[in-house]
């Protein structure tokens, strides 16, 4: 392994250890204002009311959104400076790019493919519950139609992305 690749990998660390960090953040914050998932009173008198009425769903919707956001953000940022290796040496570019034939990288393309896909149609979504006015009940439609979306469309380009592997 070369030198490159192994800073390449270094930044691929930091990028997922700070979308890690931001999701615990994001969820602790949750715990704090609402209980969370943890035994507090708050929780149970959260879980006596209707699933509608609770917006479980948006919470989680909300938190996959910002780290999902956050991750792809600083991935895009070392994908800039991988993508620039090129004006430095030709040989340098090519060295970092292998990596992405090998299988881990693959994994964990099909991850950014369904951050993609996730952070893209909820954030139509919430474009639309905001300039449509959706209520409640269509925005946890619409919520299940991305849920339903990104699923279907992240297996089929996983299928595409880890095939040259198998």
């Amino acid at each position: 392994m070369t030198l490159a690749q192994l800073l390449f990998l270094g930044g691929l660390g930091v990028v997922l250890v700070a979308t890690a960090a931001s999701g615990v953040s994001a969820y602790s914050a949750a715990v704090r204002a609402t209980g969370g998932g943890t035994p507090r009173r708050e929780l149970l008198d959260r879980l006596r009311r209707l699933p509608s009425d609770r917006a479980e769903q948006a919470t989680w919707a909300f938190l996959a959104h910002r780290v999902s956001g956050i991750g792809i953000f600083l991935f895009l940022a070392l994908h800039i400076i991988d993508v620039g290796l090129i004006a430095v040496s030709e040989g340098l570019y090519d060295e970092v790019h292998e990596l992405f034939t090998s299988a881990p990288l693959r994994l964990f393309e099909c991850g950014l493919l369904v951050a993609l896909l996730f952070h893209t149609f909820n954030g139509i979504r919430l474009l639309l519950v905001d300039l449509v006015d959706m209520g409640p009940v269509a925005s946890s439609r619409a919520l299940n139609a991305v849920m339903a979306a990104t699923i279907v469309l992240g297996i089929a380009g996983s299928v595409v992305i880890l095939a040259p592997v198998f």
